[in-house]
């Protein structure tokens, strides 16, 4: 078993030569994103805890501006779009930015999806109550640029929300090896150990582009440590069902938010409708 590669630090960018992570089979499984057995099998088994994470922690939604940055096939997006929030899904990806579209539907007019890369977000300062990462941080090899981004197109008092995962040897033997390489249940090359994110390195980008802590929770399956090491050395198991916990060894979820006044619903709601009559997103959209 070929050990796992160390001497990271994510506060500050990886090189692109460093990296060795697939981003671009995403452009081609379209549908599949909701094939609950296809390739993002894995996302739909983490999906119903995370979606109940952000919903608690973000409150009510309703005419909220949300960016879902990374959003890919519309797996959190929709749910958003349920809850009332006016969604901006952004994905470098135009194919999975169309079965977003498709997933979330029209919902008069409350999913708009567009193009784009976390590292250099189109978008003006201030333009977002909430920004949802899910899924995205642990592919995005200048992390410092992301956060910022994120931090800067946040209004004062809004929030960030994101689940990602953890750099530690469980999380290897877990994720790369055994999701990816043993049961497949991941197409190989998805992640990157170099690109997995500490909890302390996270925290400490977020407070430094002047974002608070709420709260961290760890995301890990309803079967025990042992029961995952067995089914993996045995190459046998069934993708189990997934709950919010304190065990952080793995995946965790955070919500932060940026200090300031929230802006008044009356004020949101005339800046929403704005940006909607004249196309005010600046952005390339699908």
């Amino acid at each position: 078993m070929r050990r796992a590669p160390r001497a990271v630090d994510r506060t500050r960018p990886v090189p692109p030569a460093r990296v060795s992570i697939d981003n671009e089979y995403y452009e081609g499984i379209d549908e599949l994103w909701w094939d609950p057995r296809g390739p993002a099998a894995a996302l739909h088994a983490i999906n119903r805890p995370r979606l109940a994470f952000y919903l608690e922690a973000l409150g009510d939604l309703s005419g909220r501006r949300v960016l879902d940055a990374g959003c890919g096939g519309g797996l959190v997006a929709r749910t958003l779009a349920e809850a009332g929030a006016v969604v901006v899904g952004l994905d470098r990806s135009l194919g999975s930015l169309r079965v977003a579209r498709g997933a979330v539907g029209p919902r008069d007019g409350s999913f708009h999806p567009v193009r784009g890369q976390l590292e250099r977000l189109p978008f003006a300062d201030g333009a977002f109550d909430v920004v949802v990462a899910a899924d995205v941080l642990e592919h995005v090899p200048d992390l410092p640029a992301a956060v910022g981004e994120i931090a800067r197109v946040l209004t004062p008092g809004g929030s960030l929300a994101f689940d990602t995962i953890n750099r530690t040897f469980w999380a290897w033997f877990t994720v790369l090896w055994g999701a990816e390489r043993v049961l497949r249940l991941v197409p190989r090359g998805t992640h990157d150990w170099r690109l997995l994110i500490r909890p302390d390195e996270l925290d400490h980008l977020l407070r430094g582009v002047g974002l608070e802590p709420v709260t961290t929770v760890g995301l890990a399956p309803r079967i025990g440590p042992r029961d995952v090491a067995r089914g993996l050395l045995r190459r046998r198991l069934d993708l189990p069902e997934f709950r919010t916990c304190r065990d952080r060894r793995a995946s965790y979820l955070g919500h932060y938010r940026k200090p300031g006044a929230t802006m008044p619903r009356a004020v949101r709601d005339r800046r929403g409708a704005r940006l909607a009559v004249s196309g005010g997103l600046g952005t390339e959209e699908v």
